[in-house]
């Protein structure tokens, strides 16, 4: 089915609805022939956007005092400063001009304009007081192609700047041209404005009615090259970007921008290499086209996982293996070759991106070499390779897809990420051992199945090289964001599941069972024996919330639903999920134990092969002792490897008080003999070497390293659009209308066109209605989702029931009666959700599942209401259209979320809706195609300051607790608090460690964190021995109401206070931030 042409006709809709004409009376595409009446409603209410307003003559818009905002950055952020006087807040004036400006060069330079728009005229009977009966307005046409006028310079008017001014529309509007020179031409800014004026002090009726007839709709402006050049726009000498912003410009100079907006998105053509128009656009749009990792020899036999995991002849693998990298190689060779004839100005940024190329293809070459001479390593990966080929299969069979002719197949670049790595991994002495190895890749490429593989394949080896002591934690796993975390272990459960089977068959892995715990907080799973037997218990009495809150619902072998109380085992002692299917691998033995769990008290003590866990949740491991479980214990060796997701999304606060809890767990495990391997993925990062320093005190290496061209790096490739349709992005700003209400004519119409465009009769319309039926409506926080649920509620609702009346006097169908318009109005409000922070485990795992249903079942939703916790955490392959409620702050955020959607063979469609009053949108709504073209370009810089004095006041002593703890085992227990000496020898290490540690991560504030913590190790023994002298217990941690012992750490709001304030969580970083009710 053409899905892009059917996308195209919804938004063209759309545009009629928003901009006008909307009547469907007169359909006809010549701009002359559209007729309308509006009848019952004014133009300014039906038309949001693509309007220029009067000028009003006075300081203050009447019609805007009930929509009064101060007109700011839009940032929702509130300062305690002094106070100053208070000053009259600015009303906001809606636009009366639009324009572009762009650089145009050559003798003679010339250009035609052509500028259209329509008013609308007050017409209909009047009454004996000569007042309008009804409301009712007619479309009057303004320009087209005969409203033209052509302007030029010349090369000998360079040296001076030119103003020309034309008049159009009979006086109504002007046109002013600004020819500012610039190096060998003229930076040329081109406006249309609205030349009406309206008095302040008219009547607030007749001001609303002389508003509406004086306002220009459907505004149009174009300029069309009739001689000289249109250049690329100036933009900032690459002599004065970042070595990372030359190699950005580098990579991006196929993204020309030609033109900058001026009060909305400016767009133009290119014929050959020329630009020919450029038009002003109230609704842009721009189709970014996908990215695809079936490239670069997809169909090389050595990418086939049973031909990996059969490991029949392993000599030709290998050699496979070999030609798979001089495949690589060969692309490098290529990619020198054309950055030896780059511009001077260019060489140094091509020979740093084409180092990297070099590095990993060494790392590669030496990853095949290990494999060839280690027969660990060797079983190691044709094991690794069983066990994904056995779980993806399982997971086939478990929704009754046919395996027959299916041929299970790594990615190119998941492979050759592995052979990047593998050496690393095993091999303490590599000297990429200390770097951290970040997939870089869009969201849906696979990074997720690349690590599961590197899992297994050290897991494998882990226990075949230490048969005695390879057990307990191998892997840490850590989220930024419990949901993310619930649906992650949900995946890798079943590449363990696949692992314990292999081990019971006897594949050498050793007695100790291969498993995985999930390590979150309360909210989302039981953290002790009794409160899980608390939910089984809800769940047998019939409460089927309960079994959400136990996170696995079903068997994740086979499927099979849980029940309570038969498919678990819980008392106050143990807790264990149990399949009941005799079927299954599981079920039919040993109880049907399953290799899973999610209470803290299991986990501490059985520790998994692999825990995941949430970042903030490692803030209990200054508390807790039972901690120490996942760090070996006495017979095992420490966990080997850290993978840590959506490395974006550790910045700011959270990623600054993360940074110190690092050092300490890096330096518990250097005392204990492993140099920890890290490794990390996100799709959108920029500066991520100065955030890994910051983190990790590491080197970073980006993989696939980026090639010359942002749309190839030979692992990854950009598809073009003729092949494979994008995800299309318009643009949308109401300039009359604030935060509150500017929503509601997008989403009103967006939830009325799948049955406006796709009419009855026509060819395969019930799948047309259900790929762009549910709306995702992403908010920056959670107030704006409060402002969307009350704008569906009474807004979008009325304007719904407006637009569907419309629809059915225009047809006149049998079905358009009443009860039609009622069924799609209700619609509006009835299947709504929201998908946040504050919604429990149970609500957003309902919602979930919800979102999984097809318009015609029951329960489906039509619209969502979501935070950023979707953004890396929403993967539901039906869902293809998204509202973006406002500019997120962070274009990273920008680019997660909109991923979200259009992830099936139905193309996504994003909606930006930008406010007026924030310069942030207002900035992206001007420039909505350069910043779509190259998006991943605009990537924010990611700001991690652990070592800065505020975050070493919130966690540099939680830092010091954990290394000293968890390092000398005589410190460890709650009570051994006050044994503290700073003579000890191990103590003395340990914390020479941890300052070695911080220095690695920011050397310039190296010797003031070390005296920071001299500064806290003296308080801690001052208050050793204070505790000593008054024959008082120190313990870590005490309840608030036991007043006998003295506590090292306290939380913020006990009533008995400690030596140091500590946090519960990572993201509760301010004391401030608590509140308490009175």
């Amino acid at each position: 089915m053409d899905y892009t042409g059917k996308r195209k006709d919804l938004v063209e809709w759309l545009r009629k609805q928003l901009i006008g004409p909307g009547n469907e009376k007169k359909q006809a595409v010549d701009f002359e022939s559209d007729k309308e009446i509006l009848q019952g409603i004014s133009p300014l209410d039906r038309y949001p956007t693509g309007v220029l307003f009067p000028v009003i003559r006075g300081e203050e818009d009447p019609a805007s005092i009930s929509d009064e905002e101060d007109v700011g950055t839009g940032e929702e952020k509130e300062e305690i400063s002094k106070v100053e006087p208070v000053e009259k807040p600015r009303r906001y004036m809606p636009p009366s001009s639009v324009g572009f400006s762009f650089f145009a060069r050559g003798d003679l330079v010339r250009f035609q304009i052509i500028c259209a728009a329509t008013r609308y005229k007050r017409i209909g009977e009047r009454d004996e007081r000569g007042r309008f009966r009804k409301i009712e307005y007619e479309r009057i046409k303004l320009g087209g192609d005969k409203e033209t006028t052509t302007v030029s310079a010349t090369v000998h008017q360079l040296k001076k700047q030119l103003t020309q001014r034309r008049s159009v529309f009979d006086g109504l509007a002007g046109i002013d041209v600004l020819w500012r020179p610039f190096l060998d031409g003229w930076i040329v800014t081109l406006s249309l404005f609205n030349r009406q004026v309206m008095d302040i002090e008219s009547a607030p009726k007749s001001f609303k009615q002389e508003r509406n007839e004086k306002s220009l709709f459907e505004v149009k402006l174009r300029c069309v090259l009739e001689a000289g050049e249109i250049g690329t726009y100036p933009r900032v000498d690459k002599s004065l970007l970042t070595e990372e912003e030359q190699e950005l410009e580098l990579q991006y100079e196929d993204r020309h921008i030609y033109a900058v907006g001026h009060g909305a998105a400016v767009d133009w053509s290119v014929v050959g290499e020329r630009v020919q128009e450029i038009w002003s656009e109230f609704l842009p749009t721009v189709e970014v086209p996908q990215v695809t990792a079936d490239v670069a020899g997809a169909g090389n036999s050595v990418l086939g996982l049973a031909h990996l995991a059969a490991g029949e002849d392993e000599t030709a693998i290998w050699d496979e293996l070999d030609q798979f990298v001089a495949d690589y190689s060969q692309w490098v060779s290529e990619e020198k070759q054309k950055a030896a004839q780059f511009d001077p100005e260019d060489l140094k940024a091509a020979g740093r991106i084409t180092k990297r190329m070099d590095t990993v293809l060494q790392r590669m070459q030496r990853g095949v070499s290990l494999l060839r001479t280690d027969h660990r390593a060797a079983k190691a990966f044709q094991l690794a390779n069983q066990s994904m080929l056995y779980q993806m299969r399982q997971s086939d069979q478990v929704r009754g897809k046919s395996q027959e002719e299916i041929e299970y197949r790594w990615r190119p670049f998941q492979l050759a990420f592995l052979l990047t790595v593998i050496e690393s991994v095993v091999n303490e002495d590599d000297d990429f051992r200390d770097t951290v190895d970040l997939i870089w890749f869009p969201t849906g490429g696979g990074k997720t199945e690349a690590y599961l593989g590197l899992i297994a394949f050290l897991i494998v080896w882990r226990r075949h090289k230490y048969p005695v002591s390879g057990g307990g934690t191998t892997v840490i796993m850590r989220y930024t964001l419990r949901l993310l975390t619930a649906q992650q272990y949900l995946r890798a459960t079943r590449m363990i599941c696949a692992l314990e089977l292999m081990r019971r068959k006897g594949t050498s892995l050793g007695v100790e069972p291969i498993t995985i715990g999930m390590w979150v907080g309360a909210a989302t799973s039981p953290n002790a024996y009794l409160k899980a037997m608390e939910f089984v218990q809800q769940a047998r009495d019939g409460k089927v919330s309960a079994l959400q809150r136990l996170v696995l619902d079903s068997c994740p072998w086979c499927g099979t639903s849980f029940e309570a109380p038969g498919s678990y085992i819980s008392m106050q002692t143990q807790f264990h999920f149990c399949c009941t299917n005799p079927k299954c691998d599981f079920g039919r033995e040993d109880h049907g134990q399953l290799p899973c769990n999610v209470v803290d008290e299991a986990l501490y003590e059985k520790p998994p092969t692999m825990l995941l866990a949430t970042v903030d949740k490692f803030a209990r491991l200054a508390r807790d002792e039972r901690t120490n479980a996942f760090f070996g214990g006495e017979s095992n060796r420490p966990p080997e490897l850290v993978i840590q997701d959506e490395l974006h999304l550790i910045a700011g606060a959270l990623g600054s008080v993360a940074g110190l809890y690092e050092a300490a767990l890096d330096t518990v495990l250097i005392q204990r003999g492993v140099h920890l391997k890290y490794i990390a993925s996100t799709a959108t990062i920029r500066m991520a070497k100065q955030q890994v320093e910051r983190l990790y005190g590491r080197e970073l290496a980006i993989f696939p390293p980026p090639g010359l061209s942002c749309d190839d790096s030979y692992f990854a490739r950009t598809v073009p659009l003729k092949i494979r349709p994008g995800r299309l992005y318009v643009g949308y700003l109401a300039p009359m209308l604030n935060r509150q209400h500017c929503m509601a004519p997008l989403a009103a119409a967006l939830h009325v066109a799948p049955e406006a465009v796709f009419k009855k009769g026509e060819l395969d319309r019930d799948d047309l209605l259900e790929a762009w039926w549910t709306q995702v409506v992403y908010h920056g926080s959670l107030k704006g989702v409060g402002n969307s649920h009350n704008a569906f509620n009474i807004n979008v609702r009325d304007l719904v029931k407006r637009l569907t009346k419309e629809l059915c006097d225009v047809r006149k169908e049998s079905e358009c009666g009443d009860h039609e318009v009622e069924r799609t109005v209700s619609r509006s409000t009835a299947r709504i959700a929201q998908l946040t922070s504050v919604s429990s485990a149970e609500e957003n795992a309902r919602t979930f599942s919800r979102l999984e249903r097809t318009r015609e079942e029951m329960d489906c939703l039509d619209v969502v209401l979501a935070t950023n916790m979707i953004s890396v955490g929403l993967d539901v392959a039906r869902l293809a259209l998204m509202i973006i409620n406002g500019q997120p702050l962070t274009t990273a955020e920008y680019i997660q979320a909109s991923s979200r959607v259009g992830r099936s063979d139905v193309p996504g469609l994003v909606f930006a809706n930008y406010y007026r009053d924030q310069a942030r949108s207002l900035s992206h709504y001007e420039n909505f195609r350069p910043y779509h073209d190259s998006f991943y370009r605009f990537v924010e810089p990611t700001s991690v300051t652990p070592y800065t004095y505020q975050a070493r006041i919130r966690a540099l002593h939680a830092a010091l607790v954990i290394a000293i703890r968890h390092s000398c085992v005589y410190l460890l227990g709650n009570n051994q608090a006050g044994q503290f000496n700073p003579t000890d020898d191990c103590i003395q290490k340990v914390i020479e460690l941890l300052k070695r540690r911080c220095a690695q991560a920011d050397p310039d504030r190296a010797m003031e964190t070390a005296s920071h913590i001299d500064r806290l190790v003296e308080q801690w023994r001052a208050e050793a021995e204070h505790s000593k002298a008054s024959r008082i217990q120190l313990d870590y941690q005490v309840p608030d109401n036991d007043k006998a012992t003295n506590r090292l750490l306290y939380n913020h709001d006990d009533r008995i206070k400690g030596l140091w304030p500590t946090l519960q969580s990572m993201r509760n970083v301010e004391n401030t931030a608590l509140l308490k009710p009175l």
